[in-house]
Protein backbone atom coordinates (compact mmCIF):
# COMPACT_ATOMS: atom_id res chain seq x y z
CA UNK A 1 0.00 0.00 0.00
CA UNK A 2 1.54 3.14 -0.87
CA UNK A 3 0.37 6.56 1.10
CA UNK A 4 0.01 9.67 -1.33
CA UNK A 5 -0.30 13.10 -0.07
CA UNK A 6 -2.08 16.21 -1.77
CA UNK A 7 0.35 18.85 -1.58
CA UNK A 8 -1.89 21.34 0.32
CA UNK A 9 -2.38 18.05 2.59
CA UNK A 10 1.30 18.39 3.75
CA UNK A 11 1.01 22.10 3.87
CA UNK A 12 -1.50 21.63 6.33
CA UNK A 13 0.13 18.60 8.31
CA UNK A 14 3.55 20.48 8.59
CA UNK A 15 1.45 23.54 10.72
CA UNK A 16 -0.71 21.02 12.82
CA UNK A 17 0.42 20.55 16.71
CA UNK A 18 2.73 17.84 17.49
CA UNK A 19 0.20 15.88 19.41
CA UNK A 20 -2.24 15.53 16.06
CA UNK A 21 0.67 15.18 13.63
CA UNK A 22 1.64 12.06 16.11
CA UNK A 23 -2.01 10.62 16.12
CA UNK A 24 -2.18 10.92 12.52
CA UNK A 25 0.96 9.12 11.39
CA UNK A 26 0.22 6.56 13.89
CA UNK A 27 -3.58 6.02 12.02
CA UNK A 28 -1.59 6.20 8.66
CA UNK A 29 0.74 3.46 9.82
CA UNK A 30 -2.46 1.22 10.53
CA UNK A 31 -3.94 1.97 7.07
CA UNK A 32 -1.10 0.69 5.46
CA UNK A 33 -2.26 -2.71 6.22
CA UNK A 34 -6.09 -2.28 7.38
CA UNK A 35 -6.53 0.20 4.72
CA UNK A 36 -10.99 0.13 5.33
CA UNK A 37 -10.26 0.42 8.80
CA UNK A 38 -12.31 3.64 8.94
CA UNK A 39 -15.95 4.58 8.06
CA UNK A 40 -17.16 6.16 5.09
CA UNK A 41 -18.69 9.67 4.79
CA UNK A 42 -22.36 9.19 4.10
CA UNK A 43 -23.44 12.59 3.01
CA UNK A 44 -22.11 16.45 2.66
CA UNK A 45 -19.48 17.85 0.57
CA UNK A 46 -16.69 14.68 1.35
CA UNK A 47 -19.12 12.16 0.64
CA UNK A 48 -17.51 8.80 -0.31
CA UNK A 49 -14.33 9.26 1.32
CA UNK A 50 -13.20 7.64 4.25
CA UNK A 51 -11.93 9.70 7.35
CA UNK A 52 -10.36 9.30 11.02
CA UNK A 53 -9.67 11.98 13.61
CA UNK A 54 -6.41 12.85 15.00
CA UNK A 55 -7.05 15.31 18.00
CA UNK A 56 -9.38 18.03 17.01
CA UNK A 57 -8.76 17.25 13.02
CA UNK A 58 -10.27 15.09 10.67
CA UNK A 59 -7.84 13.15 7.81
CA UNK A 60 -10.18 12.71 4.54
CA UNK A 61 -8.62 9.82 2.08
CA UNK A 62 -9.46 7.69 -0.21
CA UNK A 63 -8.28 3.98 -1.53
CA UNK A 64 -8.23 2.88 -5.06
CA UNK A 65 -6.34 0.06 -5.91
CA UNK A 66 -3.08 -0.10 -4.02
CA UNK A 67 -2.84 3.47 -3.40
CA UNK A 68 -4.62 5.66 -0.23
CA UNK A 69 -4.49 8.85 -0.97
CA UNK A 70 -5.36 11.60 1.58
CA UNK A 71 -7.22 14.30 -0.02
CA UNK A 72 -8.04 16.87 3.25
CA UNK A 73 -7.29 17.72 6.66
CA UNK A 74 -10.04 19.74 8.11
CA UNK A 75 -10.42 21.51 11.61
CA UNK A 76 -13.06 18.89 13.58
CA UNK A 77 -15.19 22.41 14.52
CA UNK A 78 -16.07 21.52 10.76
CA UNK A 79 -17.24 18.14 11.26
CA UNK A 80 -20.69 18.77 8.58
CA UNK A 81 -18.15 19.45 5.63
Amino acid sequence: MTILIAPEVQEIFSELPVRAKLKAMRSLDFLVIFPNLYPVRRRGLMKGFRYFFADSYLFYYQVRGDELRVTAVIPGVMRGA
